[in-house]
């Protein structure tokens, strides 16, 4: 599994979890990438997307990142369009298995994914974030039903 997080300027280097993620690892995960890069922002100016996955969402995590003062953006369930981190998923994906890519390894699949992360032009998730407004309110439009994003 893979974890990763970014703002309007930068992004957290990416993670590579093993196992089955429960709420203490990913609350280490958290510990580990998420609140040094909040450090590294020089002050409270944002706030924490995540999903609705369990882990996400248990009063373990929640405890933990009240106690770190983190806004938490709430979302409905199933919103995969009002979370630009997905896109992010599928534009790596398309540069990590791009021209037929195949990979005999694990290495090699690590490497072809920091490639991929470290390589993201800076301009997309300023787009991303920016067309959140946008994506709020067509999602409105639409009454929940899936967009194009």
């Amino acid at each position: 599994m893979v974890w990763v997080a970014f703002g309007f300027n930068s992004q957290v280097g990416l993670a590579f979890l093993d196992g089955r993620q429960n709420s203490p690892k990913y609350i280490e995960t958290l510990e580990n990438h998420l609140m040094p890069f909040a450090e590294n922002t020089g002050g409270r100016n944002w706030d924490y997307q995540h999903d609705n996955a369990p882990t996400h969402t248990s009063s373990a995590t929640r405890n933990y990142l009240n106690s770190k003062n983190v806004t938490v953006l709430e979302w409905p369930q199933m919103s995969s369009d009002l979370n630009p981190i997905e896109n992010v998923w599928c534009i790596m994906s398309r540069k990590v298995y791009g021209n037929g890519g195949q990979f005999y390894s694990v290495y090699a699949l690590k490497t072809a994914i920091e490639s991929a992360w470290y390589n993201l032009e800076p301009d997309i998730s300023q787009t991303l974030i920016m067309s959140m407004e946008k994506r709020v309110y067509d999602v409105l439009l639409k009454n929940g039903k899936t967009l194009n994003y």
